[in-house]
């Protein structure tokens, strides 16, 4: 009794709840690459791991540096860290298996390293010549992707307090200021903001993924939301592949200037959607995202618009042919080589996630879609236009027959009153 009351209560005083998971073999299963560091590993899940080990000996560079341009030593930052380790620990779902010291350890040269990273990338110069991170391209994009990694984070409350710890006198941007754009990677658009935004007056970020989600579902509009309403009703959530919707009449349109990835709008007739770029990293971005969304989010009452614009562009993209129509109407620039590749990462993105039917940021546009495609009247449009306009030839011959019909017709009124006329006389 005495044990569990002990557990009890220490359950009872946890006031931190937990912000970083080890996503579950569901989600893991489609591409378990996505969600695993390739080249620095933040946090205990990651640490020790064979492959990332050549990292830690940056990690200690980094610090080093760090203490030198101070004039300090390690002591300080242990003792701050130590003070911090207990609420740090109540922040990972998972079992630590790390003693104090070593937990503490972790915490300060992960820590370092993130800052100082972050610094380097916001303030590039002459110093980076002997930095061996920054002297290669694949070396540097590979750990910006790592920070980014739903398992390899830490609390963002630890990356302040040592930033705070190191800020030097003139430096004028925040911490908030130096992850932004850390957090505008796998090319996704650069929605404007900044740390001085007044998205950010009250906002405490967990950790650097919750902070580029927050960046990402700031950029919709409020119009936008208010739009995509509480839906009370059941809804398939169903749309139709982009080669259907063609067929049926629907024309497709990049957005221009849009700011937001997931501001898709629909008005007579025109489907407009934000330009989207796929690279190596996107699917991993996309990933670590919708794991965010899947563990953080409350589905009865969050919108979780990385899953539905994923959702959305799932529905869109059946085949490579899809793909081809959407490139043709500049909606995504493929970099991975193949549109069967892009399609096929788009089908699997949505697997083994959890969607909400009552709060889906696209309810009105699927609803809109669906009822301008059930008109004859545009079927039959996109039917001749597709028929006879598709090019030159069909439409010149379309505009033969026209005039033959016409000649027809003229020829048949005037036998027709010739006839009348010869009767009357």
């Amino acid at each position: 009794m005495s044990r569990i009351d002990q557990k009890l209560s220490e359950l009872l005083d946890t006031s931190e709840k937990p912000s970083i998971f080890k996503i579950h073999g569901q989600l893991r299963s489609e591409n378990e690459g996505a969600y695993e560091p390739q080249v620095v590993s933040i946090g205990p899940y990651h640490h020790g791991k064979p492959k990332l080990k050549e990292m830690e000996k940056h990690k200690l560079i980094y610090f080093k540096e760090l203490l030198r341009r101070r004039g300090e030593s390690a002591e300080k930052y242990i003792i701050a860290l130590a003070n911090l380790q207990d609420q740090a620990r109540r922040c990972y779902a998972e079992e630590i298996n790390l003693s104090n010291d070593d937990f503490v350890d972790m915490l300060c040269l992960d820590g370092c390293f993130v800052i100082e990273f972050l610094r380097k990338k916001r303030h590039p110069g002459s110093h980076l010549h002997n930095d061996p991170i920054f002297q290669m391209f694949w070396l540097r994009t590979a750990t910006e992707n790592d920070l980014i990694l739903f398992e390899n984070q830490l609390p963002f409350f630890v990356l302040l307090q040592l930033f705070d710890m190191t800020k030097s006198p003139g430096e004028e941007e925040n911490l908030t200021g130096l992850a932004i754009h850390l957090c505008l990677i796998g090319n996704l658009p650069n929605p404007g903001l900044n740390s001085h935004s007044p998205i950010f007056e009250h906002y405490k970020p967990v950790h650097l993924l919750g902070l580029m989600h927050k960046i990402l579902f700031a950029s919709l509009s409020e119009a936008f939301l208010s739009t995509a309403h509480f839906n009370r009703r059941p809804s398939s959530l169903f749309i139709k592949s982009a080669g259907e919707l063609g067929q049926s009449g629907i024309k497709f349109k990049k957005a221009e200037d849009s700011k937001s990835l997931f501001h898709i709008t629909f008005e007579k007739g025109v489907l407009k959607i934000p330009p989207l770029v796929v690279g190596d990293r996107t699917e991993s971005v996309f990933r670590n995202l919708i794991a965010y969304e899947e563990y953080m989010s409350n589905p009865s009452e969050t919108w979780k618009c990385i899953t539905d614009y994923i959702l959305f562009m799932d529905f869109l993209i059946d085949s490579p042919s899809d793909v081809e129509k959407l490139r043709r109407h500049h909606i995504i620039v493929n970099w991975l080589g193949s549109d069967e590749a892009l399609s096929t990462m788009f089908n699997k993105l949505s697997k083994h996630v959890q969607f909400s039917e009552r709060f889906f940021c696209y309810t009105q546009i699927f609803d809109d879609v669906d009822k301008y495609t059930r008109r004859r009247w545009h079927i039959w449009r996109a039917h001749l236009l597709r028929k006879y306009f598709n090019n030159p030839w069909a439409f010149i011959s379309f505009l033969a027959a026209c005039a033959l019909l016409l000649l027809a017709t003229v020829q048949a009124i005037f036998s027709i009153l010739q006839y009348t006329k010869q009767k009357q006389a």
